[in-house]
């Protein structure tokens, strides 16, 4: 009896192992995968386009296996409880970019010293006014995107009458408080192709020239609705020697121009020797690769003082996992070394496509003083 009793806990104890081990392993790895997140999305991003695809998915679907994982670190091994907590907070702090910090009440700009600017993309506004938010906001300058030719209509437009000065270039249209001395489109290599995402305007700020860059990249939309029937899974079963090799290296041929882009239109924002902002849609979501390549020259203005998540896109949608709302930021507002972003406000709710972001630039001293 007593070798049956010894038997029957060796028995138990191989037991409780073999599961730990089965279910307590992959538990394990994938909290080490949300801890990792955030690195991961930023570093690979859109240079993979498995990661590409998953870039601009509701983030939060990938918190749902911790409701399975927490019971089986209880049976497992309840002191590992503390590793799927923290995955979590890392997860939604970095991946999900929620900002802690920063304000959700705007102030009025300081002439001379502070400008509030606003960024828009109004293709597809859905007949909705963006006044409310502009009112709320006081923005010294709008940037609009898909507005071509609607710069001499808001010199009349009612409501609009503080901005004195207006310009279009391309489908770019700015209003200003400040006047504009002149504006130019920027031609950028795109693959094979060149494309004008982005027009420069110098404004006269106060006696100060600066530089507004706005930007608008190409939508994804007809390459992410492909990858939906499975394609997205090339970027991992694609390695080379593979029978799918060949499909990986075609549809990653998208994201390899676009981070060129990027990197071409980065470069030149870096070279302009003037105090510069930088807004628009650049339909690539943020804490991806793409992303990155403006950080390394640019401060994004949400991250600075931004609260919240600050999601601009797609606007009021049917999608219970974001709440009927947006659930990915691809709007921004960045600044150079000669900027304090003060505040950055996402407008909190309008049934457009996308949502309008204002901020709060500060003029450094040192800039400030020059002649």
């Amino acid at each position: 009896m007593l070798i049956d009793d010894a038997r029957r806990r060796r028995f138990l104890r191989r037991t409780r192992f073999g599961l730990a081990l089965l279910l307590g392993a992959p538990a394990v790895l994938y909290c080490l995968g949300l801890l990792l997140s955030p690195w991961l999305l930023s570093a690979v991003g859109e240079r993979n386009l498995t990661f590409a695809f998953a870039l601009y998915l509701p983030r939060i679907l990938f918190l749902f296996p911790l409701f399975g994982v927490v019971p089986i670190l209880l049976f497992v091994e309840w002191r590992l409880l503390p590793l799927p907590l923290l995955a979590a907070v890392v997860f939604w702090m970095g991946a999900m970019g929620w900002n802690a910090g920063g304000t959700s009440e705007s102030q009025p700009s300081v002439p001379g010293q502070t400008l509030n600017v606003l960024t828009y993309n109004r293709g597809q506004h859905m007949n909705q006014s963006l006044q409310p938010f502009k009112n709320a906001t006081l923005p010294d300058i709008i940037a609009l995107q898909e507005a071509p030719g609607r710069a001499a209509g808001y010199t009349t437009a009612a409501g609009y009458e503080e901005f004195m000065d207006t310009a279009d270039e391309g489908e770019f249209t700015v209003l200003s408080r400040y006047p504009i001395i002149s504006s130019s489109l920027i031609e950028i290599p795109a693959g094979n192709r060149s494309m004008q995402p982005a027009a420069r305007f110098e404004i006269d700020f106060a006696g100060i020239r600066v530089a507004l860059y706005t930007v608008h990249f190409l939508s994804p939309r007809d390459t992410l609705s492909y990858y939906r029937r499975g394609a997205f899974l090339y970027g991992v079963l694609g390695l080379p020697g593979t029978p799918w090799a060949e499909k990986r290296r075609i549809n990653q041929q998208f994201w390899d121009d676009r981070i060129e882009q990027a990197r071409e239109l980065a470069q030149f924002i870096e070279a302009e020797p003037l105090p510069t902002i930088v807004v628009g849609d650049f339909n690539a979501p943020s804490g991806g690769y793409i992303h990155g390549i403006f950080l390394e020259v640019l401060a994004d203005a949400h991250r600075e003082a931004g609260h919240g998540f600050g999601y601009t896109f797609p606007g009021v949608t049917r999608n219970p996992l974001s709440g009927g709302g947006p659930w990915m930021r691809i709007d921004y507002l960045f600044c150079d070394e000669h900027w304090k972003t003060r505040w950055c406000i996402t407008e909190p709710d309008r049934p457009s496509q996308h949502r309008a972001v204002t901020a709060q630039f500060e003029l450094l001293p040192q800039v400030s003083a020059a002649p």
